[in-house]
């Protein structure tokens, strides 16, 4: 999950920096903005996720980094729209995917073996 912050969070000031650089037209700047939103987003929801994971309450930890995953699928979605756009985080929004993937196996495991820790 650390590195699934790491990856966010890198994107997020990638995203800031496209935004400013002046190499993409309207439709892109758009689609770019939602994305940094979105990042933004995922990082508060990522550190709250390992937060929740910390104190065992993986159900919680689950819904976040599953948020956080549909980040990445949404970012990717919006340059979809329109055909011939190429998203230009094709790569950190699969990354991010991955990540996400892997530490929801461990949740998922840890839950099965340790069960729910009672609030």
């Amino acid at each position: 999950m650390e590195l699934a912050l790491e990856n966010v969070t890198n994107t997020f000031w990638s995203i800031e920096k496209m935004l400013t650089s002046g190499q993409f037209d309207p439709y892109a700047l758009g689609c770019l903005k939602d994305c940094f939103e979105l990042y933004g987003d995922g990082v508060s929801m990522l550190v709250n996720s390992i937060r929740a994971f910390l104190h065992e309450q993986y159900a919680a930890a689950n819904v976040l980094l599953s948020a956080v995953m549909e980040t990445a699928s949404t970012c990717e979605e919006g340059f979809k729209e329109k055909e011939g756009e190429v998203c230009p985080l094709a790569k950190e929004n699969y990354n991010l995917f991955q990540l996400g993937d892997i530490a929801l196996c461990i949740i998922n495991l840890l839950s099965l073996a340790l069960g729910p820790k009672s609030s």
